[in-house]
């Protein structure tokens, strides 16, 4: 049995953190391959508070608004998190989680990998979209082609962390004529547009990594920029993608197939497993 700790506890007022942290529990424990619980005060953790863990799932934003200024965890909290990665711990860093800011010390950037920072990124006004796997990862082995994130976050103008080589997994076009919309940039978010030219803004017109795996130490990353809420989370696609994922994070071969809906199994509930 793999055993996860959600770490919570200041996710931005946009999400409904309760039942999100609820949503993914299920999602996970449905499988039959994992015990959750969940933390919404990291601070003042020890080592031995992960003690008989196999990963974190971080939903963590550092802030209440996106241009409130990051809140890092205390230094002791902040390194048993970095240490339980390093010495071989997994993480899982879940939808908005994947946004930092400039300024924090190096080892933030290199343990995400993949990050998202304000100004230089941004969330795309499009409401739907589709999201496709790159390569033939396990993890993403056997999706759709194109897999619909319904109501979910477009985050492009993703960053890479020097000296880091994440594989990308999961990726979406960032077409630029998606925001030729009328309130776009939006005042309650800044977005850098060099010269007022959308077509210079960071990684536009190009796919933009969405899911990404690497390691830091001798610990498993993933990184998932989709999964705002429960319409994400219905679609047979993420739910796999992410057991997988979360599979692989605790140092497991990836074994777990799509939900079978089939026969009898077609009366079960969602999550499907």
């Amino acid at each position: 049995m793999n055993r996860v700790l959600i770490l919570s506890g200041k996710v931005a007022s946009e999400h409904n953190m309760t039942e999100m942290n609820r949503d993914l529990k299920l999602m996970l424990e449905a499988t039959g391959e994992f015990k959750v619980r969940a933390t919404e005060e990291f601070n003042g953790a020890t080592e031995r508070t992960l003690e008989g863990y196999d990963m974190i799932l971080l939903n963590y934003d550092g802030k209440d608004k996106p241009t409130d200024r990051y809140q890092t965890l205390e230094p002791g909290a902040e390194k048993v998190f970095f240490d339980f990665v390093r010495k071989g711990g997994g993480l899982y860093i879940h939808h908005s989680s994947c946004w930092l800011e400039d300024g924090l010390p190096e080892e933030y950037y290199k343990l995400w990998g993949y990050y998202l920072t304000m100004p230089y990124s941004r969330k795309v006004p499009q409401d739907d979209f589709c999201v496709h796997p790159v390569g033939n990862d396990p993890i993403v082995r056997g999706l759709s082609r194109q897999i619909l994130a319904p109501g979910d976050d477009f985050f492009a103008g993703i960053q890479k962390c020097s000296g880091t080589e994440p594989e990308v997994v999961l990726a979406a076009f960032d077409d630029i004529e998606a925001y030729r919309v009328p309130g776009w940039p939006p005042k309650h978010h800044p977005v850098d547009v060099p010269d007022g030219k959308l077509e210079h803004m960071r990684g536009v017109n190009t796919d933009t990594p969405i899911a990404w795996k690497h390691h830091y130490g001798k610990g498993r990353v993933f990184g998932c920029s989709i999964g705002h809420g429960i319409d994400t989370y219905h679609r047979f696609d993420y739910i796999t993608m992410f057991v997988r994922a979360c599979q692989w994070c605790c140092g497991k071969e990836v074994t777990l197939n799509k939900p079978d809906r089939t026969g009898e199994n077609r009366f079960r509930p969602w999550p499907y497993y």
